[in-house]
């Protein structure tokens, strides 16, 4: 009996171990995210793309070639026996410099979506970091709430016992079933609003958000904030389809190779002979400006976004460090109200046991210790963002 107890409570045990959730990162759950979000894959897709257009740029030809062919006769008239047939393929080449100028493009290109994959990454990682520090707040606070509730309940009971006895007057009863029905509807509302956030967290990633992350060395990268290295890359690209338009003026030539067959009259043995064709396009002045003025347009827009981009993360970063400060100064008040709002609830508590305070002081009491335990409970919640905020300025969130 004793070694059937003893399994028993050690497969309970096991069942209780393996039942607990494995502790994620911050990546785990950008990669989930990453699956359900529409411009994450849509970036995957660009990517195929992207490296299928590098491959036509490393090409020796713009294109692929054209095959022709084509007959002459003279049957429907002379019908003196002209034979012709020609067998043609053509190959269009390249511009001078439009080769290297395409290739440094594709380049480009491909630097340009891995930047903003990882600005997407990071975004991610902070719509990710942002729900899940609510959750935990609106967590918080629904736990605040319950033990409101058990408190008033232990409250209620406890008056309607002495109601009974006749020690206090129902005055008191009706005050403290009116805070145990406070306190349900503040457990209601705080737990409505952490399944909503649960909800949301939950549609981001596919899963229920994690109590706990695993901790992870922060690394910031060496390119800077991946939003400022993606608005880099964008005017780099912006900058290589200006030179691939200057070196775009015109369509590509094409070089033809012609193998031709033919006879004059019947009787005659067929004469065979090659030729070359060499096919330039004109240019078109208003074509060429205005391609490159659309270029240029692009080059000042992603300019003018890079600084942009610049100076709003200087000044986020000098907010974020002003809020952290502030954060740190609203914890420490904050914890400090919670110790002496403890100290009153204790003092009301002797007080209304003694006979010495009404029951509203010590209601009072346990309403403003609540409320300092929900502002603490708030200020660490700041911090926290605060902290996640300046990781995410670094570049670093994930």
């Amino acid at each position: 009996m004793r070694r059937l107890f003893a399994f028993l409570l050690f497969f309970g045990c096991a069942l209780a171990a393996s039942a607990q959730p494995a502790t994620v990162d911050l990546g785990a759950l950008v990669d989930a995210a990453w699956q359900r979000d529409p411009r994450a894959r849509s970036l995957d897709a660009r990517r195929d793309e992207l490296s299928a257009l590098a491959e036509v740029a490393a090409a020796w030809s713009p294109g692929p070639g054209s095959v022709g062919i084509a007959n002459r006769n003279d049957r429907p008239f002379d019908n003196r026996g002209l034979q012709e047939w020609e067998l043609e393929y053509a190959q269009p080449v390249w511009l001078p410099g439009q080769a290297a100028a395409r290739r440094q493009e594709a380049g480009t290109a491909l630097r340009a979506l891995a930047a903003e994959r990882d600005a997407l990454r990071l975004d991610l990682a902070r719509r990710l970091t942002d729900t899940r520090l609510a959750w935990l707040f609106a967590r918080g606070q629904a736990g605040l709430a319950e033990r409101r509730l058990s408190v008033a309940s232990q409250l209620v009971d406890d008056l309607a016992r002495r109601v009974k006895a006749g020690e206090s007057p129902r005055f008191d009863l009706n005050l403290a079933e009116s805070e145990r029905l406070a306190a349900e509807a503040a457990v209601a509302e705080q737990d409505l609003a952490a399944s909503e956030l649960a909800r949301r967290f939950q549609v981001l990633t596919g899963r229920p958000p994690p109590a706990a992350l695993a901790v992870t060395t922060e690394t910031a990268s060496a390119a800077g904030h991946p939003g400022l290295a993606a608005a880099r890359e964008a005017a780099a690209l912006a900058q290589a389809r200006l030179v691939t338009s200057r070196q775009s003026v015109r369509d590509n030539p094409e070089l033809g190779l012609r193998l031709r067959r033919e006879r004059d009259a019947s009787g005659l043995a067929y004469g065979d002979s090659i030729s070359l064709r060499l096919t330039i396009p004109l240019a078109s002045a208003p074509r060429t400006a205005a391609r490159e003025a659309a270029a240029m347009a692009a080059v000042t827009e992603s300019a003018v976004a890079v600084e942009q981009v610049r100076s709003q993360l200087e000044q986020d970063r000098a907010q974020a460090a002003d809020q952290l400060a502030t954060a740190a100064r609203l914890e420490e008040a904050a914890r400090h109200r919670q110790r002496l709002a403890a100290d009153n609830l204790g003092l009301a508590d002797t007080a209304w046991r003694l006979g010495e305070r009404p029951l509203e002081v010590l209601l009072r009491a346990r309403t403003a210790a609540f409320d300092a335990d929900s502002a603490a409970l708030r200020a660490r919640y700041t911090r926290e963002q605060a902290e996640a905020w300046r990781d995410f300025l670094k570049g670093s969130a994930e």
